[in-house]
């Protein structure tokens, strides 16, 4: 009779066992989901703040080119050229940040900044060669920094037309 007992509570053990081991296991695996689900909301959260950051240093550099601009029609020569390396450094965070999103536009920026860094060198050599400072070809460099601009409003609207960013 003991020998009865003890087999009917070690099967009893044993199938509570198992039941536990069954819940454990659906448990571990909703755990697990939950857990990816985190990562990818985190991932997607970290998207967006990058897109969002991106979205307003290309803000930044268009209105840095607008002020550029304006800055050679008033003749401030000294000025700009201070700007030019702020656009520089501008249109190279923009590059890095784009680089995985929008890859033609990586290379567009990647071309625009020895473009500015070539501005900025005529514009320092007029300074020093010519009385007047003004660089023969002004509207020739605007015309460059039209076609950068253009090229970051592109870019700024395939950020926002991507659903991702809220314009300003």
């Amino acid at each position: 009779m003991m020998n009865d007992w003890t087999t009917w509570l070690g099967i009893g053990i044993g199938a509570g066992g198992l039941v536990a081991s069954i819940v454990g296991l659906l448990f571990a695996f909703l755990a697990r989901r939950a857990a990816k689900s985190a990562e990818q909301a985190a991932t997607d959260a970290r998207v967006a703040l990058v897109r969002s950051i991106s979205s307003i240093d290309v803000s930044r550099a268009i209105n840095l080119i607008a002020r550029i601009k304006e800055v050679h029609y008033r003749g401030n020569w000294d000025y700009a050229l201070g700007l030019y390396q702020e656009l520089r450094r501008t249109l190279s965070e923009i590059r890095a940040s784009v680089a995985n999103e929008w890859p033609e536009a990586h290379e567009e920026i990647g071309d625009a900044v020895p473009q500015v860094t070539a501005i900025e060198n005529m514009v320092a050599r007029s300074r020093y060669e010519n009385a007047s400072g003004e660089p023969e070809n002004t509207p020739e460099i605007d015309g460059a920094l039209s076609q950068i601009q253009q090229t970051l409003e592109t870019l700024l609207g395939s950020m926002v037309y991507s659903g991702e960013i809220e314009s300003e």
